[in-house]
């Protein structure tokens, strides 16, 4: 684990007078084992605010956003029509878009990576490479076929340099000077504002400076829970390499007045034979023998005693709920699984992945132009298992609901358009559609018995009264 995630507290607030090295037993200075006094507690660690780092080396962070972004990224994002809502398969370049967006990177690891940026550092930046010249263009899908996902931490908003028309009347350009990119080897590159589909969290700060117009991310509200994961690792990380001393080794011989301690020659001879034939090393055994009467009475912890699993699932479930994770999904030690599983998974896509890919697609949308054109970008999750049963549900209800329209038209009360609308289905602009079933003429009673596949009893059995004043028309 790379400890560049943390920090401590600073040296001048935990300055103390120096101690020297404390000898237990000057008569043990020329032998291999020295007994030396410590400091006996470390610095307490806090998480810094690099979240990618955290999220490539906490599980506990890794997990909530790699659940949303895989889940987002693995949708069947198509282009579609807005009159219709008709996929469109022939339009070469913006299906390209959705395949291949540049050279390098697919579109599920675009989308992959736009949402991972954005749930760690509260930003994501989506660049579309085109040249000075269509900078203005409008409809952006047309001349541009490279978009690239910036990596976030290196992107610095720069503001306009003279007054910054805020809460005024302002375009983005009145605003934002450029999006500079620092590579680290060169003076990085600078890109116009409306090269740049800018995708933040939370709040954005709204002062000039390295963090202008940036937003929030969630993780800085679990600062205190990752910082309790670290502190637990390190906990069982040295308990598992034996670090520190693990107990004391004490006389065990008595007296009728008491115990009797071991002499210096005895304790010297202990050590020089433990260090000699016992251990784990070749030609070592890993148990001794001894002819001075032994206690050993343990000063660490077990990890047992220290219940880090627990300590680590509750971190983990707080640090999953900052991301609309319930608990019920965490992973923990036993691989538990709930009753309620499949229907917590259907609740999470329904409150936090298909609201978030939506407002994805809409972004994406208005950025490449495709709105002048009647077409947008939809996301398509009807292929995942946990919806399934949800979507059997939806069909069993537009059945029933379909069911109660026909009584009702059939009754005089609703018109065909009106049993469409109940039933999600747009209206037809047809005359027949808007009439109630009393309205219709004969002719048009025979192409409703067409329609809904009914027989002359059916129909004149539900309206008797009808058929006979029509025939006397």
């Amino acid at each position: 684990m790379s400890w560049s995630l943390f920090k401590k507290k600073s040296e001048n607030d935990l300055k103390e007078p120096a101690k020297e090295k404390k000898v237990v037993n000057s008569e043990y200075d020329s032998g291999s084992v020295d007994f030396i006094v410590e400091e006996l507690f470390a610095n307490p660690c806090v998480c810094s605010q690099n979240y990618l780092q955290l999220f490539a080396s906490i599980p506990e962070v890794f997990f909530p956003i790699d659940y949303i972004a895989s889940r987002i990224a693995g949708a069947v994002f198509n282009l579609k029509k807005v009159k219709d809502d008709s996929i469109v398969w022939d339009n070469q370049k913006v299906n390209q878009i959705l395949n291949k967006p540049n050279c390098l990177f697919s579109w599920k690891e675009t989308v992959y990576s736009h949402f991972v940026y954005r749930l760690c550092t509260g930003d994501s930046f989506i660049r579309a490479a085109v040249p000075e010249s269509l900078m203005s263009a409008k409809e952006l899908w047309k001349w541009c076929s490279n978009y690239w996902v910036l990596p976030a931490d290196k992107v610095e908003i720069m503001p306009v340099r003279n007054f910054i028309p805020l809460f005024g009347i302002a375009e983005t350009e009145d605003i934002i000077d450029c999006y500079h990119m620092n590579f680290g080897f060169s003076s990085g590159l600078r890109m116009n504002p409306a090269q740049i589909l800018h995708d933040r969290e939370g709040i954005p700060s709204l002062y000039p400076g390295i963090s202008f117009l940036r937003g929030t991310s969630r993780l800085k509200s679990q600062s205190k829970p990752i910082s309790n994961l670290i502190a637990v690792y390190e906990a069982r990380n040295v308990i598992y390499v034996k670090r520190g001393g693990l107990g004391w080794l004490v006389s065990a011989k008595k007296d009728e007045t008491g115990t009797i301690a071991m002499t210096p020659d005895e304790k010297k001879e202990l050590l020089q034979e433990h260090n000699k034939t016992y251990g784990i090393g070749r030609s070592q055994f890993p148990y001794g023998f001894s002819n001075i009467p032994l206690d050993f009475l343990r000063t660490n912890l077990s990890i047992q005693e220290l219940q880090p699993f627990e300590e680590t699932l509750a971190d983990a479930i707080n640090i999953s709920g900052a991301f609309g994770i319930p608990a019920e999904l965490v992973p923990r030690k036993d691989q538990s699984t709930f009753n309620n599983q499949k229907t917590v998974e259907k609740s999470v896509y329904s409150s936090v992945i298909i609201p978030m890919a939506t407002g994805f697609c809409k972004d994406i949308t208005e950025f490449l132009g495709l709105e002048a054109d009647g077409l947008y970008i939809d996301c398509d999750f009807s292929h995942v298992d946990c919806l399934q049963e949800g979507k059997k549900e939806a069909e069993d209800v537009k059945t029933s609901i379909s069911g109660r329209c026909r009584v009702e038209f059939l009754s005089g009360i609703i018109s065909l358009n009106d049993w469409r609308a109940q039933i999600g289905e747009s209206k037809v602009e047809i005359p027949l559609y808007s009439k109630l079933i009393f309205e219709m003429s004969p002719d048009e009673i025979e192409k409703v018995k067409t329609m809904l596949n009914l027989t002359t009893k059916s129909v004149d059995g539900e309206l008797q009264k009808p058929s006979v004043q029509n025939k006397g028309k």
